[in-house]
């Protein structure tokens, strides 16, 4: 009989294991280590991963100093959002801080909508704010490749060149999504930039299949805007 509670005790701690607690409102290093996942509605966020960077090196925002909050649905399905104090600014010396995220989405329900967002930017003079993501459909990034399916890329910037603080892209319902968003900050010859949040929402509605023409598009342009998004710090 002892035997046989020991056996179902230890039934019941894998199963209890296999599934991912409620996503919790902390700071991101707590997100970070191999096996974490989290659930928010039906959907589960794991594999999380991050970089930061500074120029001049020293000055890069650490995860401990970035917040995490989980977005339920608000019209634009559920999501995750990071917050920290991001600042650039020739005056203080800090040129450019520079943050990666990684991680995947997987869900129940199909996704067919993402939504990527920044708030609290602003910029003077030469500063710019520049967030790139791409959007591996249907996979993972793995050594920085989709594992599988299509790449679809969005970018927001705040800067003199103009300003664009939300972008959407929709496609072809896929349960899973590998998620690789850079965050620049660079204050340029004479300025400052500052942003405070970023957000991505997952919304899960009937399946859209983008042309194949408008997709290519997507893609090339939006290759070209994360690359220099993720421009190396010491050119």
């Amino acid at each position: 009989m002892k035997n046989a509670l020991l056996v179902f005790s230890v039934i019941l701690a894998c199963c209890g294991a296999a599934f991912a607690g409620a996503c919790q409102s902390t700071t991101y290093d707590q997100y970070l280590g191999s096996g974490f996942s989290c659930t928010i509605a039906d959907q589960t966020y794991s594999n999380f991963g991050y970089t930061g960077t500074s120029n001049p090196p020293g000055f890069a925002i650490p995860a401990g100093s970035i917040g995490v909050t989980p977005l339920q649905n608000n019209g634009q399905g559920p999501g995750i959002q990071f917050s920290a104090g991001w600042l650039a600014s020739t005056a203080s010396g800090v040129l450019e801080q520079d943050s990666l995220f990684q991680w995947t989405v997987n869900s129940t329900t199909p996704i067919t909508d993402l939504t990527l967002a920044i708030g609290g930017a602003s910029f003077t003079g030469t500063g710019e704010v520049i967030v790139g993501e791409q959007a591996c459909l249907g996979g993972t990034f793995s050594g920085g490749s989709c594992s599988s399916g299509n790449v679809v890329s969005l970018t927001v910037f705040d800067s003199s060149a103009g300003s664009q603080l939300q972008d959407s892209v929709s496609f072809a319902g896929v349960t899973e999504i590998g998620i690789d968003k850079d965050l620049t900050v660079a204050a340029g010859t004479n300025g400052q930039a500052t942003v405070s949040v970023l957000s991505d929402n997952f919304s899960e509605g009937s399946p859209t299949v983008p042309e194949p023409g408008t997709l290519s598009m997507l893609g090339l342009g939006g290759v070209a805007l994360f690359g220099f998004a993720r421009r190396k710090l010491n050119l």
